[in-house]
């Protein structure tokens, strides 16, 4: 597996410190990788939904996203690095998206946002959670059956705040109550064909000559 250069570096200086095997190496740059990468990706995401005003949106479209991920998985980019630009751009896109429709919406298409929202989630939460990769798949069926139970239990404490968010005299509640809602329909888009397909054409994007995971180009020797 290809690590960014970051990550091997780091990997490198404390494995020769410590001596480790190079089993070992690849592990230590994978933790590396995956703490950085994951504190850059909510740096970012969260400051640029300061910039655009949607803050807390941003917050609660990471928040919602994030622990939906853990149980239910989904489609996801095969570099690292595509995988975080891809959440640094959705998350407040998300929100900056819900804070238009709150704005500029009546409650009446609002509230049928949410309640389509719902019965997506729930739809694909039951069809297809938890969905694994071929990187980490799940072998054990029990295992399977305990992240399914969790993610219909998350979907189902979302759809609670959704309702209790609809009553609520905040003055934000129908704004991040969208939050959630989207962030609802964009992790059924990943658990999807459909979802798995775009993140195949994204990967299929070649920025540069080398990608920054160091893997080597098609054509390159």
């Amino acid at each position: 597996m290809s690590y960014l250069p970051f990550s091997r570096y780091c990997a490198g200086y404390l494995a020769a410190k410590a001596e480790l095997q190079p089993e070992q190496e690849d592990i230590l740059a994978y933790v590396i990788e995956l703490i950085v990468l994951n504190a850059a990706n909510i740096l970012f995401a969260l400051l640029l939904g300061f910039l655009l005003g949607v803050f807390k949106g941003t917050a609660a479209c990471l928040i919602t996203i994030a622990i939906f991920r853990q149980v239910a998985g989904g489609a996801h980019s095969d570099s690292a690095w595509r995988c975080a630009l891809i959440s640094i751009i959705i998350f407040p896109l998300l929100a900056l998206f819900a804070a238009f429709l709150s704005l500029h919406n009546t409650s009446f298409y609002n509230n049928l946002i949410c309640f389509l929202a719902i019965g997506t989630g729930f739809l694909s939460v039951l069809l297809k959670a938890p969905v694994d990769s071929p990187n980490a798949p799940i072998i054990s069926p029990l295992r399977r059956k305990r992240l399914k139970i969790l993610s219909v239990f998350i979907m189902a404490i979302l759809a609670a705040i959704i309702f209790y968010l609809h009553l609520s005299s905040w003055v934000k509640a129908a704004e991040i109550q969208l939050c959630l809602s989207l962030s609802i329909l964009w992790v059924s888009f990943i658990l999807s064909k459909p979802g798995h397909f775009f993140f195949s054409c994204v990967d299929s994007i070649n920025f540069f000559k080398k990608d920054l995971c160091g893997k080597t180009m098609p054509g390159e020797k």
